[in-house]
């Protein structure tokens, strides 16, 4: 059961392989985050499944104090235990998959990691990406579950019933270290593929609840600079606003009926918003464009991590954390994400100081409460279909097997010169060269979860020839950087007397990333274009060239 991936912005082949996962399904097991079967809260119109949502939240934040109001703007949520509410953290990941990220996992338990959103964006096929978002929607939902157990019906980091995804950023420049986490460069590609991811994760068996509650990111006019971004203020025309960087958020309110959005850690300078205002406080894009003018009026607004700080501390556009705290809930930011804790520390002292309304905090928790309720935590498990979703769930045959499709789908192959593709599978002599080559890392890209098994290229090619077939492996580069030549003679002697040679060449998380774009490279002492392959990369590829085998480049 081999999967093969093509990471785009790294170019490179990747083969997983998974293994059924031995955990037991234990529905009827799994505590509840939400004790509504207990006085005096049973009584309660917060728990009564027979009204909306939008009554049962209303009532809700009608009976918490001003403080407990105060605490459910931090995305680590406290418990309310006098009304059965147990702590609830508002941090998860599901960009390819559910991602690992900051989680507590057995080491038994495995899940799918998906190609990248760069791939998927490749394979321009909106049937799958909503297949796709289903499969970890479910993965997703069997981790929750889990979990409860585990911690006795507390919702954990990186377990969560929301996740922020989908990136439905613009790429506008391949440099951006986070190129790899977007659909793609076209916004009408984007908005397509990003309301069927998020359709995916959302919708279910039944209207009543959501499976998951999606989280588009990062509103808006955010492709770069990653360096800069806790400073940088993107001048942007009314026209490029409304014509590239909105159509995908739209959509996503629009189309898709996202739950949450996040706001990016820039800022942003046009017509509506003069002052260059960071998006956690900019009244414009959040309440008069996101609320008023696309209809989001139930969207939870959730900072990225560390955003309501920087409104003060890297961005200067006030002066204290009691006025960032302010200025972004009365932007319509509704929840901080982030250890420093702005919003439960000076949420209070600003209210005091008249700079923010109690029924401006009441507004945000009433939102985050709503879907809350829409997941169904509020209700008996029988209730809600997606409780009986367990470790069965995850790593299936199913998934495998839509994995496997996926990552065919995004290979896009740009060149076969002479026919020289498909290679037959009983060559004497292969060449795997590269520095991606036997990489088990690279290929998962980031905010990846835990497969059960991850095959690298030289290793999926051993897999796939005769038993006839010498395969003679060099790295040629120390790492993807490829700073000198050193071992481009070992590469040299591999490729001699090869039929063909396979290069693995491209990029690594090193090299690009969340925070930190493309940096220039060096071959020697000479400097590299950052468009091109890094480092002594492209002198490799030339030398093997030399050597007069046939090459193909992943």
């Amino acid at each position: 059961r081999s999967v093969y991936s093509l990471h785009l912005s790294m170019v490179i082949v990747l083969g997983l392989l998974f293994s059924s996962l031995l955990v037991r399904n234990c529905f009827g097991a799994f505590p509840a985050s939400v004790d509504c079967q207990s006085e005096p809260q049973k009584g309660y119109k917060f728990c009564d499944s027979s009204l909306t949502p939008e009554e049962r939240a209303s009532d809700l934040v009608s009976r918490l104090t001003t403080d407990e109001a105060i605490q459910q703007t931090w995305t680590i949520a406290p418990a309310i235990s006098r009304l059965g509410i147990k702590p609830y953290n508002w941090r998860s990941n599901c960009l390819h998959g559910w991602s690992a990220s900051g989680g507590h996992w057995d080491s038994n338990v495995t899940w799918t990691v998906f190609p990248s959103p760069m791939n998927l964006g490749a394979t321009f096929d909106t049937d799958l990406v909503l297949k796709v978002g289903q499969a970890t929607s479910d993965e997703g939902r069997a981790l929750h579950n889990i979990m409860l157990e585990k911690f006795n019906g507390e919702s954990t980091e990186a377990a969560a019933l929301n996740c922020f995804s989908p990136n439905v950023n613009l790429l506008r420049d391949p440099r951006w270290g986070r190129a790899e986490e977007t659909f793609g460069e076209d916004p009408f590609v984007l908005s397509q593929l990003g309301v069927a991811y998020t359709r995916g994760l959302q919708e279910g068996d039944t209207p009543h609840y959501v499976k998951v509650v999606a989280c588009a990111k990062h509103y808006v006019v955010h492709s770069g600079r990653d360096n800069d971004r806790a400073h940088f203020v993107a001048n942007a025309s009314m026209h490029d606003l409304y014509d590239t960087y909105l159509p995908a958020f739209k959509s996503q309110v629009v189309g898709a009926k996202v739950g949450q959005i996040m706001p990016a850690y820039s800022a942003v300078r046009c017509t509506g918003s003069p002052d260059g205002a960071p998006d956690c406080a900019n009244r414009f894009l959040l309440r008069s464009v996101l609320r008023e003018q696309f209809g989001g009026h139930n969207i939870s607004v959730c900072s990225d991590n560390g955003g309501v700080a920087q409104v003060y501390e890297t961005h200067h556009y006030v002066a204290t954390a009691e006025d960032a705290a302010a200025v972004s809930i009365n932007a319509s930011t509704d929840l901080d994400l982030g250890h420093d804790a702005i919003y439960s520390k000076n949420l209070g002292p600003a209210l005091k100081d008249g700079k923010v309304t109690l029924q401006t905090i009441q507004e945000s928790v009433w939102r985050n409460f709503y879907w809350r309720i829409r997941l169904g935590d509020f209700d008996p498990a029988q209730m809600v279909p997606y409780q009986s979703i367990g470790a069965d769930h995850l790593d299936t045959k199913a998934n495998q097997e839509l994995n496997l499709l996926s990552a065919q789908k995004s290979i896009v192959l740009l060149k076969n010169e002479g026919n020289m593709l498909p290679l037959k599978t009983d060559l004497k002599r292969i060449a795997v060269i590269g520095p991606n080559a036997a990489s088990d890392r690279t290929p998962l890209s980031n905010y990846a979860g835990v497969p059960s098994m991850v095959i690298n290229v030289m290793e999926g090619i051993n897999m796939t020839v005769t038993s006839g077939t010498y395969i003679a492996y060099a790295s040629g580069c120390k790492d993807t950087r490829c700073s000198d030549k050193d071992g481009f003679d070992d590469a040299v002697k591999a490729a001699q007397g090869a039929d063909v040679a396979i290069m693995v060449m491209g990029l690594s998380g090193s090299l690009e990333g969340e925070g930190h774009d493309r940096d220039p490279t060096k071959c020697g002492d000479v400097t590299q274009d950052t468009i091109g392959l890094p480092g002594c990369q492209q002198s490799l590829v030339q030398t093997i060239a030399a050597t007069k085998v046939q090459i193909g480049r992943a």
